[in-house]
């Protein structure tokens, strides 16, 4: 996209254009500090849009917490606005879960609590304030995850500034957010929601499972699903949870926000008395060391190409490798069908008696002896799906899981060995025995 002029005082050091459309650049400030710029439109933008992006951007630049990316500044002009938050060099959470669910299992549980904990706390706070400010898109795209086991909440108020001007953007979303029955039925975000949001993220952590995963069969199903949270409850799914959070979090996932008394901050304190978040972190650091190798493998092609920027050299010192901007923020693609549903989905996904496949916890992995690097074994690591069958097309390689194709034909069998002996002793016998008779016929008859 052209440089406009809002980001004149910024570095540009990589781009990456999901396929929501929604660009987000890593730049450096002339102070030489990183910050991730979320373009939310570079078209005109009608000024009552402008006055209410200001006042959003003005809620989120309050917010002052250590598990909460700092906002930074909203950069409005009449044909542009971005969201400027601090850079984070890490995962984001989503690619994470996903990672692992790739490999057949889940987070350990010491580490999905103390995720939680800090996503609650940066709740918890925000909702303190006077009045209260509502994230409105808790998921796991919104959390990120530092390389040294810091925990951060992203986005505050990102949902709200992309409605704000999504009507003026053109396009549509790629991907259906999961949010709170009230919200899709056309409610507005509130702290109700949040804490549903929330609770969603723990059933996400807590079994590996993607949530309303057997309803993605159309995007009119799942909205149904949600505005009825349709979920198979923890006491079904994690039976060996804590009563006392496991009963807060099922009233936190109530359909009816009547229902949903508990707040972030009851939340918040549920978890703190009943898990040792100390070991979580330390757990999540273990992980992430075993796992990082392999993670900034996973960024596809793709977004490696996307996040270098054609008007700026490649390959600068002072900069960050491409991809890692892709790393730590979320992927836009819906999840891989393998990874969210079961193979043998029911049609009839409504009125489950028992637990649906797509929502049994998977098994968690453990941060000590998990899939570290390219070539090593561990026990997540021999539930990885069979890869592909594959052919090589080049005649120096070798073939697998198929016919040749293009491979010239093996060389003739040689001699060797005991054979290739006879054959020798066999030709001496013989040249001996053809040398008498010739000598013989020449002397003639005696």
């Amino acid at each position: 996209m052209a440089r406009h002029a809002a980001l004149a005082s910024f570095e540009i050091l990589q781009e990456l254009s999901p396929d929501g459309g929604h660009v987000t650049l890593l730049a450096k400030s002339k102070a030489g500090s990183l910050s991730t710029v979320k373009v939310l439109i570079d078209k005109p933008v009608p000024e009552d849009v402008q006055k209410a992006l200001s006042r959003e951007g003005t809620l989120g630049a309050r917010l002052d917490h250590e598990a909460i990316v700092k906002a930074r500044a909203l950069l409005l002009e009449p044909d542009f606005a971005a969201a400027v938050t601090a850079f984070v060099p890490g995962v984001s959470l989503q690619r994470f879960v996903r990672f692992a669910a790739g490999r057949g299992v889940r987070l350990p549980d010491p580490i999905s609590w103390y995720v939680l904990e800090r996503v609650l706390a940066a709740l918890a706070y925000a909702h303190a304030q006077s009045p209260p400010i509502v994230h409105g898109g808790v998921s796991p795209s919104a959390v990120v995850i530092g390389w040294e086991g810091d925990v951060k909440l992203d986005e505050f108020g990102l949902a709200r500034l992309r409605a704000l001007v999504a009507p003026h953007r053109g396009g549509t979303e790629a991907v259906t957010p999961l949010v709170a029955p009230e919200q899709a039925k056309g409610g507005d975000a509130t702290p109700k929601t949040d804490v549903f949001a929330a609770a969603l993220l723990a059933v996400r952590l807590l079994t590996g499972r993607t949530p309303y995963a057997r309803f993605r069969g159309s995007r009119e199903e799942l909205v149904t699903a949600m505005s009825e949270a349709s979920i198979a409850p923890l006491k079904k799914t994690r039976a060996d949870i804590p009563d006392a959070v496991r009963n807060a979090l099922d009233e936190a996932l109530a359909a009816d926000p009547a229902q949903r008394a508990v707040t972030a901050d009851a939340l918040l304190k549920s978890i703190r008395g009943n898990f040792d978040l100390a070991a979580g972190k330390a757990a999540l650091v273990k992980l992430l060391g075993r796992w990082r190798e392999q993670l900034e493998q996973s960024v596809t092609p793709w977004e490696r190409r996307a996040s270098i920027p054609d008007d700026i050299a490649e390959q600068k010192e002072s900069d960050v490798k491409a991809g890692t901007l892709a790393l730590a923020t979320p992927d836009e693609r819906p999840s891989q069908e393998t990874l969210v549903a079961s193979a043998e989905s029911d049609p009839e996904p409504w009125n489950k008696k028992s637990v649906p496949k797509e929502e049994t916890a998977l098994a968690a992995t453990d941060a000590a002896t998990s899939l570290s690097r390219v070539g090593s074994v561990a026990t997540d690591a021999l539930s990885m799906p069979p890869l592909p069958p594959m052919r090589m097309t080049m005649p120096s390689l070798p073939t697998y899981a198929g016919p040749a194709v293009n491979v010239p034909p093996p060389a003739p069998k040689q001699f060797s060995g005991r054979t290739a002996a006879l054959a020798v002793f066999i030709l001496f016998v013989g040249l001996i025995v053809f040398a008498v008779i010739i000598f013989k016929w020449l002397l003639g008859p005696s």
